[in-house]
C-alpha cells in the first residue's frame, strides 16, 4: 500500500508534473479550487485520474504546459475539506490523499480511481466526465449506457456467485424455478440487444448542430423518443433482473436451511 507522505516528490507526481493538464491529472492552486465536479468527472472516466493541489500551470523553454510547485497547506482542516467534497457525491467517491514534497513546498496528490458504482453526480444532480484537458458534461446517451453497465455488471455477479453456490445438482432438481429462469434469461438477453441497439442510436442522434433549424428540430424529437423508450426499456430489464435475483435469493435461503 502507498504510503500517506512523502517528504519529497514520488516518481508519480514527477511525470504528472512533466506534461500539461489531460485526462489523468488537473492542476489546482489552492484545496478550496477542488470541487464535487472534478471528483465525479474522474470517477466517471474510465481509468480515473489525479489532482495535484498546489500546482500552478506554467510553459518550459517550449512553449508546452506543465505543472508548478508553489504548495499549499495539509492540515487536518484541509484533509477534511477534501473528504467532505468527495462524500458528497452521490454515489461517495473513493479518493486517496498523499502529501508530497513535505520537507519543502508541501502539496497534495489525490487519486480518484475509476469508480465501481458509476454514474456518479454531484448532490445537486450534475453528471460530469474527464475528457481531453477538460471536464464534460456527460451526455444522456454515455449516461444511460454507464447505468445499464453498472445493472448488468451487479447482476451477473450475483448470479454467478448464487448459481455457483446451488451447483449444478440442485438447478437440475428444482424444475419449476429452472422452466421459470429460462424465459426471463431469454428475455434479458433480447432486451440487451435492443438497449445496446437503442443507446447507439441516441449517441448518433447527440451528433446535432449547436443551432436549431426546421431541420434540426425533427432529430430533436426523435431523440427524446429513443431516449423515453429506452428508459422503459431499462426499467422492464430491471424488474426482470429483480425477479431473478429473488428468486435466487430464496433458493440459497432454503439451502441454507
Amino acid at each position: 500500500m502507498e504510503k500517506d507522505i512523502y517528504m519529497s516528490i514520488s516518481r508519480k507526481s514527477k511525470a504528472l508534473l512533466s506534461k500539461q493538464e489531460g485526462l489523468d491529472v488537473d492542476f489546482k492552486l489552492t484545496v478550496k479550487g477542488v470541487d464535487a465536479i472534478d471528483l465525479v468527472a474522474f470517477a466517471n472516466s474510465e481509468k480515473g485520474g489525479t489532482l495535484l493541489v498546489g500546482v500552478a500551470e506554467t510553459e518550459d523553454e517550449n512553449s508546452m504546459q506543465k505543472g508548478k510547485i508553489i504548495g499549499c497547506p495539509v492540515g487536518d482542516k484541509e484533509r477534511l475539506f477534501i473528504l467532505s467534497k468527495a462524500e458528497s457525491c452521490v454515489p461517495p467517491v473513493e479518493v486517496n490523499i498523499i502529501i508530497e514534497n513535505y520537507a519543502r513546498k508541501p502539496f497534495y496528490r489525490i487519486e480518484i480511481p475509476s469508480g465501481k458504482e458509476k454514474p456518479y453526480c454531484t448532490a445537486g444532480g450534475t453528471y460530469k466526465i474527464r475528457g481531453d484537458g477538460r471536464t464534460n458534461t456527460l451526455l444522456p446517451g454515455r449516461l444511460l449506457s454507464l447505468f445499464v453497465e453498472k445493472q448488468s455488471e451487479i447482476f451477473f455477479n450475483r448470479f454467478r456467485e448464487a448459481t455457483k453456490e446451488l451447483g449444478k445438482n440442485m438447478m437440475n432438481s428444482n424444475s419449476t424455478l429452472q422452466d421459470e429462469l429460462y424465459p426471463l434469461l431469454r428475455k434479458i438477453l433480447n432486451m440487451e440487444y435492443l438497449v445496446e441497439a437503442r443507446l447507439e442510436s441516441i449517441q448518433k442522434a447527440l451528433n446535432l448542430p449547436d443551432y436549431l433549424s426546421e431541420e434540426t428540430v425533427p432529430n430533436l424529437t426523435s431523440l427524446a423518443e429513443n431516449i423515453d423508450k429506452l428508459k422503459d426499456k431499462v426499467k422492464s430489464l430491471e424488474k426482470s433482473l429483480s425477479r431473478i435475483d429473488e428468486k435466487l435469493d430464496h433458493c440459497l435461503a432454503n439451502k441454507k436451511v
